[in-house]
């Protein structure tokens, strides 16, 4: 009977005990948001919040230069207007003030294009598990403190009751905090539908240097409504890879969030042909997906692209490569080290490996990286020809280094 009290009692304060939101600013926790604006990429930074009704802190890490960009935050009577006009590339802070916790927006807007990006406030306080762990070690040195008084008086029954309930309590904060890393973390849910995704281009056949617009737009599958619950994934939102057919276009950008389970990004084409959308994102506690779409860009018919750097690989078979930046300053970027993308030459296969080097903090917010050399681990399903672009942050500028990869049998 007290073996079943305990653990039903541990039962339920575990069920209880709230676990963590995702996408929230807490206390010590940092968001980061990449987004491309107006042809410049950004990281919004929103620092952890150190009080409710208080400051909140965000930087922008600019990695070209960036005019006419405001950042309005506005919810509930927390307001505030930032503007930035930097004409080079680095980091700056910036300071908006909030009244309380729950969901927020911050909306950046320049001239040509407006962002919106939802977030949550969460006011520091103790989790529910740390109430029952602390509460419950207190509770159990008051109460032995108790029974060995009365143990001291003679009164035996009144000092084993009071030892008997420190132990209950002792248990329960012990069970509690053992458990207690895993409270955090939130389930998947494997029966949630894939959101189906609708590729627009504006105007829909646009010429080689003429600026267009590549708009997703995500629909749950099971409702028909709007998928507006993008979880942040490797520091965006969403992650679009346009290419054209040939390998020799390429930019991995940040789409702007303009609607409700809309997506935009502008670009502007140099070469004629077939292009290929690759769109990752993940949906709230869903996992991550991957979107792709078709169009064409019209003009004079360009001269087969040059890929400077090539690899051979055998397919099925993972294989680490080393790239060499010859820079000793690199900079975590999307918080990574360094990116590899990989396509197909028929826009099939789409893939994306990470770097995996030690980083450490620096006094300007960003995050230095160890090196100059890049390792990436890849594997191919199958034999053929594939293009690949290494991508890494120096000194605020992102570098792309195209390769032409051999698949051998």
């Amino acid at each position: 009977m007290f073996i079943r009290l305990v653990l039903g009692i541990s039962v339920v304060l575990l069920v209880v005990a709230t676990p963590a939101s995702a996408h929230v600013v807490a206390a010590g926790a940092d968001l980061q948001l990449a987004q491309t604006i107006a042809g410049s990429e950004v990281t919004v930074v929103i620092r952890g919040t150190p009080e409710v009704p208080g400051p909140l802190y965000v930087d922008l890490i600019a990695h070209q230069p960036v005019h006419d960009l405001t950042i309005d935050l506005a919810v509930d009577g927390s307001v505030g207007t930032v503007r930035f006009q930097r004409d080079r590339p680095g980091t700056y802070p910036a300071v908006l003030h909030v009244r309380d916790g729950g969901p927020h927006e911050l909306r950046l807007e320049t001239s040509a294009e407006i962002s919106v990006l939802p977030f949550r406030v969460q006011a520091p306080r103790p989790a529910t598990w740390e109430l029952v762990v602390y509460g419950g070690f207190g509770t159990t040195g008051l109460l032995l403190a108790a029974a060995i008084a009365a143990g001291a008086r003679s009164r035996r029954p009144t000092a084993v009751a009071l030892g008997g309930v420190g132990v209950v309590a002792l248990i329960i904060a012990a069970t509690v905090a053992v458990v207690s890393p895993h409270l955090g973390d939130r389930q998947r849910d494997p029966g949630r539908p894939n959101a189906q995704a609708f590729l627009t281009v504006t105007p829909d056949r646009p010429a080689v240097g003429e600026e267009f617009t590549v708009r997703f737009d995500l629909v749950d599958g099971a409702t028909g409504q709007p998928a507006d619950d993008l979880a942040v994934h490797h520091a965006a939102l969403t992650h679009l890879v346009v290419t054209s057919q040939d390998g020799g276009f390429f930019r991995h950008v940040h789409p702007l969030r303009t609607d409700r389970g809309r997506l935009e990004a502008r670009l502007t084409a140099d070469r004629a042909g077939r292009y290929l959308a690759h769109a990752e994102f993940e949906r709230t506690d869903a996992g991550g997906q991957l979107v792709s779409g078709r169009f064409d860009v019209s003009g004079p018919v360009p001269p087969e692209a040059a890929h400077p750097a090539a690899w051979t690989f055998p397919a099925g078979r993972p294989v680490t490569v080393q790239v060499d930046t010859g820079s000793t300053g690199l900079q975590s970027w999307l918080g990574m080290p360094g990116h590899l993308i990989t396509r197909d030459r028929d826009g099939t296969f789409l893939g994306h490996a990470h770097e995996q080097s030690a980083m450490t903090s620096t006094s300007d917010g960003t995050v230095a990286v160890h090196g100059p050399e890049l390792r990436f681990t890849v594997s191919f399903p199958r034999p053929g020809r594939y293009f690949g672009w290494v991508q890494y942050a120096e000194d605020f500028r992102i570098v792309t280094v195209p390769h032409l990869i051999e698949v051998t049998p």
